[in-house]
């Protein structure tokens, strides 16, 4: 049970990597497009960086619950 515990924080901190990772991307491409007004995009400035920056809040909060579970069964032995 720790074990598959384990894997799925490790699973979850990945993912929470990755999120900041692309970001920090998408902040970077809205940065360059604020200089090029004449560039359109998709979807207005921020939106993909404000999803993707609460996707990594949210795998960081489950990654950190995983790991308060792992010390309760740990205590509980």
């Amino acid at each position: 049970m720790t074990f598959v515990i384990i894997l799925l924080i490790g699973g979850f901190l990945i993912a929470a990597a990755t999120a900041l990772i692309r970001g920090l991307g998408a902040f970077l491409r809205d940065a360059e497009n604020l200089n090029r007004p004449d560039k359109a995009t998709g979807e207005a400035f921020g939106v993909q960086q404000n999803r993707l920056m609460t996707q990594r809040v949210l795998f960081q909060a489950v990654a950190v619950l995983l790991i308060v579970l792992i010390g309760a069964l740990a205590g509980s032995k």
